[in-house]
């Protein structure tokens, strides 16, 4: 059973699929995918669109997760976070994939029954161990909103 998480930054994506039949969860593959330079607004989207279902059929998972962002202030962080969960939403819908999202307020300790002033990043650290390369807060919450849906 595999579980997918998203999170679109301003220069990347990063993803992560978790093997959710271990306890705790076994990183299957996690990766960041910086975006292309110099496209318009419809070639990034067909970009986005190819390389969410290329990561998609690879990993088949059961559930898809992504981070949203709600403090957006300028049109281009809406073309590289907006537009792609809508069209990352689009696609598991025709996939018949449940997907779910995550805020940052909603990405906290209190998911493994700590208390929500424990740092959730470290917590992963001491469970499954650091995982470099790109093993930064960008890609731990990728990690953390495909591991939620286990939980």
């Amino acid at each position: 059973m595999k579980y997918l998480g998203f999170n679109f930054t301003k220069n990347d994506l990063r993803f992560c699929t978790l093997d959710g039949s271990t306890n705790p969860p076994i990183i299957v593959e996690k990766n960041k995918i910086v975006y292309p330079n110099n496209f318009d607004t419809a070639e990034l989207m067909e970009w986005f669109e190819t390389q969410i279902t290329l990561i998609i059929d690879k990993h088949s998972p059961i559930q898809i997760s992504h981070k949203i962002s709600l403090n957006l202030s300028s049109l281009d962080q809406i073309r590289t976070s907006c537009y792609p969960q809508a069209i990352l939403n689009l696609i598991a819908k025709r996939k018949n994939i449940s997907i779910n999202s995550y805020s940052s307020q909603a990405i906290n300790a209190t998911k493994f029954g700590l208390s929500k002033k424990e740092d959730v990043f470290k917590h992963i650290d001491t469970i499954i161990g650091n995982n470099p390369p790109y093993w930064d807060k960008a890609t731990k919450e990728a990690v953390l909103v495909a591991w939620f849906n286990l939980l």
